[in-house]
């Protein structure tokens, strides 16, 4: 039951999300971009990890930039296996590779025993219950379930809902930053 009510909101976001315009898309990341930035946690950690965004996901890219140009450690997520994400050290955008399900990821062996203080999270809806709601793997949950990090997700406002469906083991967020506002 709860996996037929995750997939019609998945369904329903993901239709509302790529109906957004390029322009839209990059003026909302825009904003988003710079709630994060002013975000304490986010402030004070030296040590950040990211999502390589994709498709209609907030864009992530130039985020990653700015962190690096305050002279943050930046790590991304690999796939290792089904349902198993690291974090490996981001280098540059030169040296990266498509990993599983065209994502790109960091080239080489460049894992990392850092624990981010700031994990950002993407999701395909957000709940001010304060959880997530993915591509129904787990692989966040799974990482999330073993790292101490402040989980911090990023979405436009419209993949925001009162509640979401969820199992036991889906992960809270610590806070949530769209365009419009911070849940917390």
């Amino acid at each position: 039951m709860v996996q037929h009510q995750k997939a019609i909101v998945r369904m329903e976001m993901l239709a509302k999300r790529n109906a957004l315009s390029v322009a839209e898309k990059a003026e909302r990341s825009a904003k988003i971009m710079d709630s994060l930035f002013q975000e304490r946690h986010f402030q004070n950690a030296k040590c950040v990890a990211f999502y390589m965004s994709i498709g209609s996901e907030v864009d992530t890219k130039p985020m990653i930039e700015r962190a690096i140009a305050q002279g943050k450690e930046v790590l991304l997520p690999v796939v290792k296996t089904d349902h198993h994400i690291e974090l490996s050290r981001f280098e540059s955008f030169e040296k990266m590779k498509k990993g599983r399900f065209a994502i790109p990821e960091p080239e080489g062996d460049l894992q990392t025993t850092t624990h981010p203080g700031v994990i950002v999270l993407p999701g395909v809806s957000f709940g001010l219950c304060m959880h997530r709601l993915g591509y129904g793997k787990g692989y966040y949950d799974r990482l999330l379930s073993h790292l101490p990090s402040y989980r911090i997700g990023i979405c436009f406002d419209l993949q925001v809902v009162e509640k979401l469906p969820r199992h036991d083991n889906d992960q809270r967020m610590d806070l949530i930053i769209t365009e419009k506002r911070i849940i917390s």
